[in-house]
């Protein structure tokens, strides 16, 4: 898949040079839905490329086309067709606002470039195989330290939405059982269930673990099937964020 490169890096790998320029936003306006603002670590600069090309973590994904017009408002109605007066006047974008937005985001995303790029790879199956049921990849992945005893390892949390908006998270183990505890079952793959809503308000989300060596296209093929099978149970079951103590979520049923 080929991208557009855009702007000129020096070579530095500075903060300083991890910028989004206007031209940057006008020319992902120019390419439209189905583009991103993405980092090219090799180039030092941004690229216009398809959300795809950091599925596996090798360029940082910053922006899709999709939401790049609601950045930094609180408008309901400033979306990806960009007609919002208030906030766009005379329905032109403010590039230099948004740049200046895609900048700030850039520079929070950059402090995971390292575990992004080292654990992506790991979500790719998953990614490709959720794809087959119509499920996208939600922004890039990531990492949480482990907090489980005897079993304490580190995952790796990648979000998917269905079709329909339906949010669910797979979190990879990235750490083998400590030795000092020879009899622990190996680290599941957890799949939680953010669609269903959390548990109690303000606690945890519902949960199922399963065999880390489950092949992909079987997990996906689960996922989608729980879904159809376990509609939310309100209308914005599906709203607030992914974040949140997991450690004690009690299994969906499957």
């Amino acid at each position: 898949m080929t991208h557009t490169d855009l702007g000129t890096g020096n070579g530095s790998g500075t903060a300083a040079r991890r910028t989004v320029e206007p031209a940057h936003a006008r020319a992902l306006t120019d390419h439209g839905p189905g583009w991103a603002i993405m980092w090219d670590d090799h180039h030092d600069q941004p690229v216009i490329a398809r959300p795809e090309r950091g599925d596996d973590g090798t360029l940082l994904e910053v922006c899709a086309y999709e939401h790049m017009f609601g950045l930094g408002s609180d408008c309901d109605t400033c979306d990806d067709a960009h007609t919002c007066e208030a906030c766009m006047p005379g329905g032109q974008p403010d590039f230099e606002t948004i740049a200046a937005h895609m900048t700030d985001i850039l520079g929070d995303y950059y402090l995971s470039r390292a575990d992004i790029a080292a654990y992506m790879p790991l979500t790719l199956p998953y990614t490709r195989a959720l794809r087959a049921h119509g499920y996208q990849r939600h922004l890039q992945g990531s990492r949480r330290p482990g907090s489980r005893s005897p079993r304490i390892y580190d995952t790796y949390g990648q979000e998917y939405r269905s079709p329909e908006g339906h949010r669910v998270e797979v979190n990879i183990p990235l750490t083998a059982p400590d030795p000092a505890h020879g009899d622990a079952p190996a680290p599941p793959l957890t799949i939680r269930w953010i669609y269903l809503g959390r548990i109690a308000s303000g606690g945890t989300y519902p949960h199922t673990d399963l065999r880390a060596d489950i092949p992909p296209a079987d997990v996906a093929a689960m996922i989608a099937a729980h879904v159809d099978i376990h509609p939310p149970a309100a209308p914005d079951a599906t709203a607030g964020g992914a974040d949140g103590p997991d450690s004690a979520a009690t299994p969906a049923p499957v």
